[in-house]
């Protein structure tokens, strides 16, 4: 039986379908059988803009839609006419390439100037009938973010799960040795902004789930101490400067606390403090190495690295029982733990047979897979929804760049953000 089927028979994670669309389920795990065949036209462009030109909507959608590893879009070259309008369509023309959905759509001229109007339906060919249209309008500039709305509609409808290609990313940048900055951008790489720069390095930024604050950790005071950065005010606050190394923070599901790792009078050790600074204790009190700490959603429970049992390997512990627990077993070493929004995947870095990659372990049945091949994967993390995981690689084994991969495995995409080492990444919360 196939591994990626084996792996998720048990979890039952599956997108429930609205009526409309006539599908069940559809799981998120199980290989090509379960991708949504779809089609999208190239937008009729009525108004042309400039920024249009870089690249339409109708490949931004289909790069969204290809990223997540849920989708089959398809070729429409051999496709004998294309339709501007619902009523244009030629449901035949679409069964004869066997696609399950179609997108097309209309770029309108605004009503004020350098504005435009995007009028676009989602059309179930199986059923002949319109699951949805919509009419998105904004500045010229916007429409990447108009594509990405649309892309995000698409998702929600046809998996009953919040889409996440409006969301952002924040990473760093090494230009060179004396220069770092971290960056936000859309998940895909567009429109970068420096929002820190430093002549340090910048490591472990993790973004609040309330979506307000970057916490880091930067090393110019000669030493690692952990920033946050208010992203509405502009203005940064030193979080941590305890004795030793301050790293490795971790936000609460609410955003009100913080985990992180101090070496303040021993090997590095988890301590819990609040979002203002105030109130700090430590969680643990071992003599092996306790670091890199992820929350589980229910903000009871702390998964972390630990070198007690001979090697780095995952535990959690529940902070108000103190009750610890091992969770990893496969691989050499496991580290850098992430959980996914429900709760029932574990997201981490497996080292075996020298090579480091993104493992994923189903925490029902203890069940491993790979997602990729390594051999010099980091830092994975889980999307806002759980179903992509940004990374970090080293490009030919030498520049570390960063990436997506689809929790099926099936689609692993580079995030263009240029040809800089980039250090570490973070995914930034689904906020509307």
């Amino acid at each position: 039986m196939n591994a990626y089927i084996k792996f998720f028979l048990t979890i039952f994670l599956t997108f429930q379908m609205h009526a409309a669309t006539g599908i069940e389920t559809i799981e998120i795990l199980g290989g090509r059988a379960s991708q949504i065949p779809i089609a999208i036209t190239p937008f009729d462009e009525q108004v042309q803009f400039k920024q249009l030109q870089a690249q339409k909507i109708n490949q931004i959608l289909a790069n969204d839609l290809i990223r997540s590893g849920l989708f089959d879009v398809l070729n429409t070259d051999g496709v004998a006419s294309i339709p501007r309008a619902v009523d244009e369509v030629n449901y035949s023309n679409w069964s004869a390439i066997q696609a399950q959905f179609l997108i097309l759509g209309q770029v309108l001229p605004g009503t004020g100037n350098d504005t435009l109007e995007v009028k676009w339906s989602l059309v179930d060919i199986f059923k002949q009938k319109t699951v949805m249209t919509r009419i998105l309008k904004g500045n010229s500039s916007q429409y990447r973010a108009i594509a990405h709305k649309i892309s995000d509609l698409v998702y929600e409808e046809l998996t009953g799960t919040k889409g996440v290609f409006h969301t952002k990313i924040a990473f760093v940048k090494k230009k060179t040795q004396d220069s770092y900055a971290l960056y936000v951008s859309d998940y895909d790489g567009f429109n970068q902004k420096a929002i820190v720069k430093s002549q340090k390095p910048i490591i472990s930024p993790r973004w609040s789930p309330d979506g307000k604050k970057i916490a880091y950790v930067s090393f110019e005071k000669q030493k690692p101490v952990i920033y946050i950065q208010d992203l509405v005010s502009g203005k940064r606050i030193l979080f941590a400067n305890f004795k030793g190394n301050n790293s490795a923070p971790a936000w609460s599901p609410d955003s009100q606390k913080l985990a992180i790792v101090l070496t303040y009078s021993s090997n590095s050790q988890i301590y819990l403090i609040n979002h203002d600074g105030s109130d700090i204790k430590q969680l643990m009190r071992t003599y092996a190495i306790n670091t890199e700490p992820t929350w589980a959603p229910n903000g009871e429970e702390i998964y972390f690295v630990s070198d007690r049992g001979g090697s780095g390997q995952i535990y959690k512990i529940n902070i108000n029982t103190n009750e610890t627990k091992r969770v990893t077993f496969e691989g050499n070493n496991n580290l850098s733990p992430s959980i996914s929004a429900d709760g029932k995947l574990l997201l981490f870095i497996s080292q075996k047979d020298r090579k480091y990659r993104v493992a994923l372990q189903n925490l029902l049945n203890n069940q491993y897979l790979t997602l990729t091949d390594g051999p010099h994967d980091e830092s994975p993390l889980f999307s806002p929804n759980g179903h992509m995981v940004l990374f970090t690689y080293k490009d030919f084994g030498k520049t570390s760049k960063i990436g997506t991969v689809s929790i099926n495995g099936l689609t692993k995409t580079p995030i263009n953000v240029g040809s800089e080492t980039i250090m570490e990444s973070t995914w930034g919360p689904i906020t509307d």
